[in-house]
C-alpha cells in the first residue's frame, strides 16, 4: 500500500514539472524572439529614413528595437563592443577601412546589400560640366576657378577622409588643394549660393539623395585609383555575428530588405528638404507601397506564427 502511494506521488511529481517546463519553454522562446533589435545610424537623411522604415515594419510584426545615433566610426565600434545589432549604412567601398576589419576578425557579417546602383565622389554643377570640367585632371588643370577647394562633409566622413588623403600625397597633383569639411546642409548651402551665382565649385555629391532633385549636378568620372571620383557604391546591412540564427524572423526580413535608389531619394528629399518628421515619411510611405513591403516581408512570421504581411496590412491600414 505504501509502494503504490509512492508510485502514485512520483507519477503526481513528474506530471507537474512536465506542465511546469511545458508552460516555461513558449515563454523562454517568446523572450528570446521579442528581444529588442539594436539599431544604430550615422546620422544621415537615407540611413535615417531607412532605418525608421524597417523599425516601423519589424514593430508591426511584433519584433520591437532600439535605435543608436552614432558617427560613422562609432557605429561599427559598437558591433564590435556587442552594443550594436545591425547596421543599414555600409557604403561600399567608402567604408571598407572601418567594415573590413570587422569582418577578417569574425565580429560581424556583410548580410545583404540594402541599396544598389549607389554613386558618390567629386561631383560639380552641370554648368561647369558642360565647360570641360569632367575629369580629376580637368579639375586639377582649373584649379584657380575653384579657389583650389573641395567641399565636404563632416571630418569623420569616409569620403571627406579619401579627400583629404589624396591632398596629403598630392595625389594627382592635388597638393596644394584644402578641403573644406562640414555638415551636410553647409556643404549644401555653398553648393546653392554658388550655384545661384553660376560659379565653379566641385563637391561631395552622392545619389539617392535630395541633391539631386534639387540641383543639376553631374559626377567626375572615375580617377585611375577609384580614390575620389565616379564610386559606384552599394549599401549593405552590416550585423554581429550571430545575430541572425538567434534571430531568425528579423534576419529573413533584413535579408529581403532591398530599396530602390529612386524610392530613398523620395525620402530623403521628404525627410531632409521637406522638413517633414521622419516617422510620418515612413509610415506614410508604407501606407503607399505595401506591394514592395510585402516582397520584404514574404515568408517572415510573428512571434505567434502569423503571416509577417498580414501584420503589416493591419497596422498600417487607414
Amino acid at each position: 500500500m505504501i509502494h503504490h502511494n509512492n508510485r502514485r506521488l512520483r507519477a503526481a511529481l513528474i506530471t507537474i514539472i512536465v506542465a511546469a517546463v511545458t508552460a516555461l519553454a513558449p515563454l523562454g522562446a517568446s523572450a528570446q524572439q521579442q528581444a529588442p533589435i539594436r539599431f544604430a545610424i550615422q546620422t544621415w537623411p537615407g540611413v535615417t529614413v531607412k532605418t525608421e522604415i524597417a523599425r516601423q515594419i519589424l514593430d508591426a510584426m511584433g519584433y520591437p528595437s532600439t535605435l543608436q545615433e552614432l558617427s560613422p566610426q562609432f557605429v561599427y565600434q559598437g558591433i564590435r563592443t556587442g552594443d550594436v545589432d545591425v547596421s543599414l549604412g555600409a557604403w561600399m567601398p567608402a567604408h571598407k577601412d572601418m567594415v573590413q576589419p570587422l569582418l577578417d576578425d569574425g565580429v560581424a557579417v556583410k548580410y545583404a546589400a540594402n541599396l544598389e546602383g549607389a554613386v558618390q565622389g567629386l561631383a560639380v554643377p552641370s554648368y561647369v560640366y558642360e565647360q570641360g570640367i569632367h575629369s580629376v585632371e580637368d579639375l586639377v588643370a582649373n584649379g584657380d576657378a575653384f579657389s583650389h577647394k573641395i567641399y565636404a562633409i563632416g571630418s569623420g566622413a569616409a569620403m571627406t577622409r579619401a579627400f583629404q588623403d589624396a591632398v596629403k600625397d598630392d595625389y594627382m597633383g592635388l597638393g596644394d588643394w584644402s578641403v573644406v569639411p562640414s555638415s551636410v546642409a553647409g556643404m549644401l548651402a555653398q553648393v546653392k549660393r554658388k550655384t545661384g551665382r553660376k560659379e565653379a565649385i566641385v563637391f561631395h555629391g552622392w545619389k539617392p539623395h535630395w541633391m539631386d532633385i534639387a540641383y543639376d549636378i553631374r559626377f567626375l568620372e572615375a580617377d585611375p585609383e577609384g580614390r575620389l571620383a565616379g564610386m559606384k557604391t552599394t549599401v549593405y546591412t552590416i550585423v554581429a555575428t550571430g545575430w541572425p540564427g538567434d534571430h531568425a524572423q528579423p534576419a529573413r526580413f533584413l535579408r529581403q530588405f532591398n530599396v530602390p535608389t529612386d524610392a530613398q531619394s523620395l525620402w530623403i528629399d521628404r525627410y531632409n528638404r521637406q522638413d517633414q518628421p521622419v516617422d510620418e515619411v515612413a509610415t506614410t510611405w508604407i501606407r503607399e507601397n505595401l506591394d514592395l513591403v510585402g516582397q520584404w516581408v514574404d515568408g517572415v512570421r510573428t512571434p505567434d506564427g502569423t503571416p509577417g504581411i498580414e501584420a503589416v496590412r493591419a497596422h498600417f491600414s487607414d
